[in-house]
């Protein structure tokens, strides 16, 4: 799909869903113009977000921190995600943002062909489906990475535009302090859009935690 009929996809099924749009937005990349990452990349990144997730909900990274050391996987960590790990005195307000990063990790699950489908998110993610492709104990990773198979360019791409698209109405519903329209989850709406631009490589960034959500 070229980026301008992509577009119309996205602007169609937000009309329909009674989502505001902004017809001002451009087109996002074409095909030729990104290259996704690799499933090896994939793989590093969903287990970075499987440590830091996981240690946020239980509160305790004793298990998840001695796994990353003890496979040397501290480089798969972004700076903010080793401080986190790495750090016992965490706070709540980490905690809670960390927690949210599970919702990245669903899209980029989703990305590695590890769920079969996704909506246009409006409650929160459902990781049951795939935990058990995580680690057990000390294993490798071997069950996770067996099980990648990355979606297509033009699915993602697809959806690098439509969350675009969402981003922007959630964020112009909140300048004008209206409801979130048609129930998004904006929690979701805000890391899948941080997700699949890294899986786009957007502005050409690597650093996880600096990848931009412009809308």
């Amino acid at each position: 799909m070229n980026p301008e009929f992509r577009k119309l996809a996205s602007e169609t099924l937000l009309h329909k869903r009674g989502i505001r749009i902004n017809l001002q937005l451009p087109e996002i990349e074409s095909n030729e113009e990104v290259q996704l990452r690799s499933a090896d990349e994939l793989l590093r990144r969903m287990v970075a977000l499987w440590a830091v997730t996981g240690t946020a909900q239980s509160r305790d990274a004793a298990y998840f921190r001695e796994y990353i050391v003890h496979h040397e996987m501290e480089s798969w960590l972004s700076d903010l995600e080793r401080n986190f790990l790495f750090n016992d005195a965490r706070t709540d307000e980490e905690c809670a943002q960390f927690s949210c990063k599970r919702e990245a990790l669903f899209f980029l699950a989703w990305c590695a062909g590890l769920i079969k489908q996704i909506e246009i998110p409006s409650a929160q993610a459902n990781l049951k489906t795939i935990v058990s492709l995580f680690p057990q104990d000390m294993e490798e990773s071997v069950k996770l990475q067996s099980a990648i198979r990355m979606r297509s360019k033009d699915a993602i791409l697809n959806w690098a535009d439509l969350l675009y698209r969402l981003h922007w109405a959630v964020r112009h519903a909140s300048l004008i302090n209206k409801p979130v329209p048609a129930n998004l989850d904006v929690i979701a709406v805000q890391e899948w859009h941080q997700a699949v631009n890294w899986m786009i490589r957007y502005n050409d960034e690597d650093n996880w935690d600096s990848v931009e959500t412009d809308t």
